[in-house]
């Protein structure tokens, strides 16, 4: 999406805008009473302190009772760290033992994911924030009571806005799941342009099938746990969410567990027309879920309607040509490919369209005659704040661990360097500005280093380049004019801007962060063009220091990355077994063929074990692949295997879409089919260890009108085994 205007759109109808501005008024609000109305600036700073720290816990994703209960954790554990770090402040020495052990422990907190980092930093920033406050031994209690008042104020704050606007925030949540798969879509359309390069296609769609499992989860933690029922208000809004949350996941599973063989069509079918119909519907079907996503997020009616009847018809006319040409009988496997796509389209087309009805505010579905498929609920998400998981990463072959000793370490260099400036210049007139830049230092370094060394240099030079654009366009504004009822406002407005952006665009979100922080200071110094240079400089200092951390117990990609590789053809190899289990045991049953209703079998314990090893598939893939991508921006000295892992993600992509397109397949069989099944029975094999053995190679399915559904997705999946067995034998995997 290239079009600046297509991005603010996404940036309104998002749940990012809806959260930074509930944290923006959070926090403002106190600030405007306390000092700027009353002049208590003391007591409004620390006040502010508490429900600043607290608000970065509230971000999108997750459910109401999971946020509520890492708020929880953030005010407790928040609070009783600043009380801590104010009352060891009065003792140098202890003081560094304090922040180490803080820095560390909260840090550590990583190991929750996202989310956890989040609630390690608000209790760290609170750290920070009762070093900034300079108070007296008789005052420290008094100010940990204001500043936990305000975390308890902003907590209070929140769930009662999540309270008022907890159907809002459902529809914020699937619409960006609605959106993130019209972009996947338009990923995918990008492989039937044949001047496109297919491995930068390949390495384009990977962020945007992670981007898109992130979101999808959000969404259904969200959904499956506000299921409609006669007891709930505003059951037809809860109705229209569930049915366009089903459909999204049938979507789901047609465009992401599916493999077309695109060189293979591209080498056939380079010049033809068909190419580009299958390309332009695939980029009409995501410009209308861009619509759709739109309209649910606004909660007004769809009005946009956009048809590919003509392109599927063309399609159609396209491969009836080729049947005539003799295609049918003479290149089988190519027009058994053509047939494939073509019904995925239209299965798409039809899950499309059904989301887009549904929002044009037409007769919903009763909630008695709802589609409920009940193996969805084993999806919903179960993350709690243990300390087992913490314990468990006590050693150096964590990167967790190796990623908080890093932290410290970079903490601790700051805080030893300005202690000895202090200790040999202490009767400098500007000694006390040197606290104020170690603090600055101290936040910068922390919302840059992460656990991989990829992700910190790339959020190293995203918050440097953001800050020396933020202070550029601080000196254009100032220089523009000092009115306050400008300023004022823009501080609102910069502050906003930049929490909605600061997570799925860091740079953004930087200079927008930069851009308040600096406007602010206008109002407290006289000098604002020195502050300006300070904080850019302070920015490249920790910027320095975090990349010279980043060597220090270190954890490459290549300390994890054949374990993820090896997990990755393990779940395919489970994925396979389940499928291939549901499906005899529903052909065994006599319901298959025209006998079978999906709905029947919500409740098979097989079915739902299908669905979990499904859902296993796509997320250690996604691990695996983000970990190769990350690998690829290390130094090349830590690079492993490159070839041999880049053939792994291509293959186990082939092998995991086409079990999924199999389904449909044997369930559509009125018996078992014992040629086929020797077929998987060698594919489970080869995808089985040790991968040093040599396998014998069954005799090739006879050409019958009853296999030739089968024989190209089997030769796909045979060629895609073969593959991984070879490369998993060449890494030495198993």
């Amino acid at each position: 999406m290239h079009n600046p205007s297509e991005h603010f759109i996404r940036l309104i109808s998002g749940p990012h805008l809806f959260f930074a501005i509930r944290q923006g008024l959070g926090v403002i609000l106190p600030i405007i009473i306390l000092i700027a109305l009353f002049d208590l600036y003391r007591f409004g700073f620390a006040f502010s302190a508490g429900a600043l720290s607290l608000a970065l816990i509230d971000q999108p994703g997750g459910t109401k009772r999971t946020r509520i209960k890492e708020l929880l954790f953030g005010l407790i554990a928040g609070n009783l760290c600043a009380f801590l770090t104010a009352w060891a402040n009065h003792y140098p020495l202890l003081l560094w033992i304090v922040i180490s052990c803080q820095v560390f422990m909260f840090s550590m907190l990583a190991v929750f994911g996202k989310r956890g980092g989040l609630v390690g930093f608000c209790c760290l920033l609170m750290m920070l924030l009762s070093l900034n406050l300079k108070v007296e031994t008789h005052e420290i209690f008094y100010y940990s009571l204001i500043t936990l008042s305000g975390s308890i104020y902003y907590f209070l704050y929140s769930i009662s806005i999540s309270h008022l606007f907890r159907l809002y925030e459902e529809r914020l949540t699937l619409a960006s799941a609605v959106y993130a798969t019209a972009d996947y879509m338009k990923a995918r359309a990008n492989f039937y342009e044949v001047s496109n390069d297919l491995d930068t296609c390949f390495r384009q769609l990977l962020p945007q099938m992670i981007a898109m499992t992130d979101s999808h989860q959000a969404a259904r933690d969200n959904v499956l746990r506000n299921l409609p029922d006669d007891k709930k208000k505003n059951q037809q809004q809860r109705i229209l969410l569930w049915n366009v949350f089903v459909e999204m996941t049938a979507l789901l599973d047609t465009m992401v567990a599916t493999q077309t063989d695109y060189e293979l069509l591209r080498q056939r079918f380079k010049n033809d027309d068909i190419m580009l119909f299958m390309r332009d519907t695939l980029l009409k079907l995501s410009r209308t879920l861009q619509r759709c996503a739109i309209k649910m997020a606004s909660n007004t009616d769809m009005q946009y309607r956009n048809s590919v009847k003509a392109e599927l018809r063309a399609i159609e006319y396209e491969i009836e040509r080729y049947k005539m040409a003799g295609m049918a009988k003479e290149e089988p496997e190519i027009y058994a490919l053509l047939i494939q796509i073509l019904r995925r389209l239209r299965n798409a087309t039809r899950y499309v369209d059904i989301i887009a009805d549904t929002l044009r505010g037409g007769d919903i579905k009763p909630i008695d005659t709802m589609r409920r498929d009940q193996s969805l609920l084993q999806f919903r998400t179960h993350q709690y704040l243990r300390l087992q998981p913490i314990l468990d990463n006590m050693h150096m072959g964590s990167a967790i661990f190796r990623y908080a000793l890093r932290v410290t370490l970079a903490i601790l260099i700051v805080q030893v360097i300005t202690a000895i400036i202090i200790f040999f210049y202490h009767d400098n007139a500007h000694i006390e500005q040197l606290s104020e830049h170690s603090y600055w230092i101290t936040i910068t370094i922390l919302l840059i280093m992460r656990p991989g060394f990829a992700l910190t240099r790339q959020r190293m030079v995203m918050r440097l380049q953001g800050t020396v654009i933020g202070c550029l366009l601080t000196l254009l504004l100032l220089s523009m004019t000092t009115s306050p009822y400008v300023l004022i406002p823009s501080i609102i407005l910069f502050m906003i801007l930049g929490q909605a952006l600061v997570v799925n665009h860091f740079r953004m979100g930087s200079m927008f962060i930069t851009l308040y922080v600096l406007t602010g200071f206008y109002f407290l110094s006289p000098n604002i063009s020195t502050v300006i240079g300070e904080r850019a400089l302070d920015t490249i200092i920790a910027c320095f220091i975090s990349y010279a951390c980043s060597f220090a117990f270190p954890w490459w990609e290549e300390n994890q990355i054949k374990r993820l590789a090896l997990r990755t053809i393990e779940s395919s190899r489970n994925y396979l077994r389940k499928e291939l289990s549901f499906t005899t045991a529903v052909v065994n049953e006599g319901l298959g063929g025209e006998q079978f209703e999906a709905s029947n079998f919500a409740h098979h314990p097989l079915y739902i074990e299908l669905q979990i090893a499904r859902q296993d598939i796509h997320n250690t893939y996604a691990e695996f692949a983000d970990s190769y991508a990350r690998m690829l921006n290390e130094p090349k000295s830590h690079h492993i295997n490159i070839a041999s892992l880049n053939n792994l993600i291509m293959s186990l992509n082939t092998m995991s879409s086409q079990i999924n397109s199999l389904g449909p397949l044997l369930l559509a069989l009125d018996k078992n089919n014992p040629p086929l099944q020797q077929q998987f029975i060698y594919i489970e094999t080869l995808l089985s260890a040790p991968y040093a053995i040599d396998i014998t190679t069954p005799d090739y399915l006879e050409n019958i009108p009853e296999n030739q559904p089968f024989m190209l997705p089997v030769k796909q999946m045979q060629k895609a085994a073969q593959t991984i067995r070879q490369e998993a034998y060449q890494m030495g995997l198993a």
